[in-house]
C-alpha cells in the first residue's frame, strides 16, 4: 500500500490508507503472507507484480527469494523480507523504496544506478540495464558473490586436483605469432555496434615435442616465412607419423621381480 499510495511522512500516516483499505483483493489469502502465496497475490491483482528479497547472512547481501514473472505490468513493487533473529517465525515484509541504495556496497560508482530485478547487479544507464535483463531472466535469480582480496584461498585460482590427470605420453606445445593487418574498405564488416576494422596475419610458430621419456623430446622447430599454416600443418602431421610409429612400438614387459608378484596380489584396485 505504501508503493502504490506513497504518503506523507507523519506520525499518522497509517490513517491515510484507509481509503485504500479495499483496494486489493486478498482472497484466499492467509495472514501472515508466505512468499509461496504472492503468485496468488498477483492473480488476484492483475495490475501489480512483486519481487521479494532477504538478507542473507551468511554473506552479508541480500538475496532474490522471489521474481516475479511478470514484468509489463503497470505497478511493479519490491519488498524487503526481514527475519527476526531470535525467532525465525517472524517475518515481516518492507516496501524498498530505493534499490539503488540498498545494493549500492556492489558497485564504486558514485551515484544513483539502475539495478536489475534477478541478479541485483546495478549498472550505470537504464539502456545498459535494458540489454542486459534478457539474458539475465533466461536463469533463475541469482546471487553474485564476490571473492575476498585479502584471502588467497578465496581471489586466486588454483588447480589443485592433479590426481585426477590422465597422463600423455606424448603432446606438443605450439605458439604463433601474427600481425594485424586492416581491412581494405569494401572489406569492412558491421555487426550490431561493432565494426570489424582488422584481422590477424599469422607470420610464424613455434612447435616442441614433450613426452614423458626425456629420449624423445625435440628441440623446439621454429619457422617464420611464406605460407606458414601450411607448414605447420605438414610438421604436425609429421610428428604425428614419428609419434604413432613409437607407441605402436611392441616391447616384451620385463619380468616381474618377486616384490612386484606379491603387490600385484594384494591390489584390490587399478593402477594408473
Amino acid at each position: 500500500m505504501s508503493a502504490l499510495y506513497p504518503a506523507p511522512v507523519n506520525p499518522h500516516r497509517l490513517t491515510k490508507y484507509k481509503d485504500y483499505e479495499h483496494s486489493l483483493n486478498v482472497e484466499g489469502l492467509t495472514f501472515p503472507v508466505q512468499t509461496k502465496q504472492i503468485p496468488l497475490f498477483e492473480k488476484l491483482n492483475p495490475s501489480i507484480s512483486i519481487n521479494v528479497l532477504a538478507f542473507e547472512e551468511s554473506s552479508k547481501g541480500f538475496t532474490v527469494e522471489y521474481r516475479s514473472p511478470e514484468r509489463e505490468r503497470e505497478h511493479h513493487v519490491n519488498l524487503l523480507l526481514l527475519e527476526d533473529a531470535d525467532n525465525p517465525s517472524k517475518r515481516h515484509y518492507v516496501w524498498i523504496k530505493n534499490l539503488s541504495a540498498l545494493v549500492s556496497h556492489r558497485t564504486k560508482y558514485n551515484g544513483a544506478t539502475f539495478v536489475c530485478n534477478s541478479c541485483l547487479h546495478p549498472f550505470t544507464s537504464q539502456r545498459v540495464v535494458d540489454e542486459h535483463i534478457p539474458y539475465c531472466i533466461k536463469h533463475e535469480p541469482q546471487q553474485v558473490v564476490y571473492p575476498n582480496p585479502q584471502n588467497e584461498k578465496e581471489c586466486v585460482l588454483k588447480f589443485r586436483s592433479t590426481h585426477k590427470q590422465h597422463p600423455l605420453p606424448f603432446y606438443l606445445v605450439c605458439d604463433f605469432e601474427s600481425f594485424l593487418m586492416p581491412l581494405e574498405r569494401e572489406e569492412e564488416e558491421e555487426r550490431n555496434s561493432m565494426k570489424k576494422l582488422g584481422v590477424h596475419s599469422v607470420s610464424g610458430f613455434c612447435c616442441y615435442r614433450i613426452s614423458s621419456e626425456p629420449k624423445y623430446r625435440t628441440p623446439p622447430k621454429v619457422y617464420s616465412g611464406p605460407d606458414p599454416m601450411t607448414e605447420f600443418y605438414n610438421h604436425v602431421m609429421e610428428e604425428s607419423r614419428v609419434i604413432s610409429k613409437i607407441v605402436s612400438h611392441q616391447v616384451p614387459m620385463m619380468p616381474m621381480t618377486s616384490d612386484e608378484h606379491k603387490l600385484y596380489e594384494a591390489a584390490t584396485e587399478c593402477v594408473n
